[in-house]
């Protein structure tokens, strides 16, 4: 019986259930018939589930702490587990990354976003010496990135970036994955609510979501569903004074579904800041899935990837009346919700989904 290729996945910052490393990659990889290992730092215990073994480091209070600590014990456990393929997923693992190479060990570095960029937007980071570190970043990745047996990236414009780098940079895409054989959804388009699940910063949009839902009347409203920092979460007074807002906090990813068949309109209203000029975004694919209408950004590439599916609406994020003009628009033509949730669910089960990222996945995996 021929031996299977073992794998192991590492994380110091991604939960166990991450949608990109686990259900998508992991889960993908082990039906593949790989010897498939995840190690995180989530201090919930070691687990087995879809033929993956999840060994857990423990988890460490802090940024720098995770940084420093559990980046060392993630890499500790990893080298112990001697694979023959290495697939990381944390910036802070690129030179463990390096220190796991060898004649028989490929490593492949999993780029979820072009750091560089959302470092110009990190508050943690002096703004004096933020061009140095950012400079300094460039330079050991790039360095990391050479020497790497492959590298994967989520979107198109940085597959472009990382090929100089190296030549076997792969593009594999947030993209969802569907249901079983496809089957036609109902979601009831008379409904009022908007959902938005992810986390939740300023950049993100949080404020801009707040301003519109202060703004517009009820029965418009919105369902939150995502991490936000204390710091943030008490200057807001957990959203007391927003009646038409509920904040759920952080649910399971199995729960998530649920909220989208009582929501007939999608948020993305991120700031133009650092990456979010990119359109790739998770949460875009999973409204698109679910059928219904997506109110996106009206720079960087949303408006292009909305001229070529029509599943939503761009607006300015910043100017608020215009988006509760959208958000009313929608709600006063229910056929018109139909029309652009029935383009993005085309568009997903036709060319978003994740059957056709996984192939790229795959197919690096059997080049290694």
């Amino acid at each position: 019986m021929k031996k299977k290729v073992k794998v192991c996945h590492i994380t110091s910052v991604h939960t166990r259930y991450d949608v990109r490393v686990f259900i998508k990659e992991c889960i993908s990889i082990a039906k593949a018939d790989y010897d498939v290992t995840l190690i995180v730092a989530d201090g919930l215990g070691d687990e087995h589930i879809f033929n993956v073994n999840i060994i857990d480091v423990g988890k460490e209070k802090g940024r720098f702490s995770r940084i420093l600590r559990s980046s060392n014990k993630v890499y500790k456990k990893a080298k112990s587990i001697n694979a023959d393929i290495y697939h990381f997923h944390d910036p802070e693992l690129m030179l463990y990354g390096l220190m796991l190479k060898s004649k028989t060990r490929k490593v492949v570095y999993d780029i979820h976003e072009d750091l560089a960029k959302q470092l110009e937007i990190k508050p943690w980071l002096n703004k004096f010496l933020k061009p140095i570190f950012i400079k300094l970043f460039k330079i050991i990745e790039g360095f990391v990135a050479k020497k790497m047996d492959g590298l994967i990236v989520p979107q198109p414009y940085m597959k472009h970036k990382y090929l100089k780098y190296n030549s076997n940079t792969v593009l594999v895409e947030n993209f969802v994955i569907l249901d079983n054989k496809n089957p036609e959804i109902e979601v009831d388009y008379s409904t009022t609510t908007a959902f938005h699940a992810g986390a939740l910063t300023e950049e993100r949009g949080l404020l801009n979501m707040l301003e519109v839902y202060s703004k517009i009347k009820e029965p418009n409203r919105l369902i939150l569903a995502g991490n936000i920092n204390s710091k943030t979460l008490n200057e807001l007074k957990n959203f007391e004074e927003y009646d038409n807002v509920d904040y759920l906090g952080l649910i399971p990813f199995n729960e998530v579904s649920k909220y989208y068949k009582t929501s007939s309109i999608g948020l993305i209203l991120y700031n133009n800041v650092g990456q979010y000029y990119l359109s790739y975004a998770i949460k875009l694919f999973e409204y698109m899935r679910n059928g219904i209408p997506v109110i996106m950004p009206d720079f960087g590439e949303w408006k292009a990837f909305n001229k070529e599916n029509n599943c939503g609406i761009n607006v300015d994020p910043t100017n608020h009346e215009e988006v509760v003009k959208a958000i009313e628009y929608l709600n006063n033509n229910p056929e018109e919700k139909k029309k652009l949730g029935a383009n993005g669910r085309k568009s997903v089960i036709g060319k978003y989904n994740w059957n056709l990222a996984e192939n790229r996945l795959l197919n690096l995996y059997q080049n290694l």
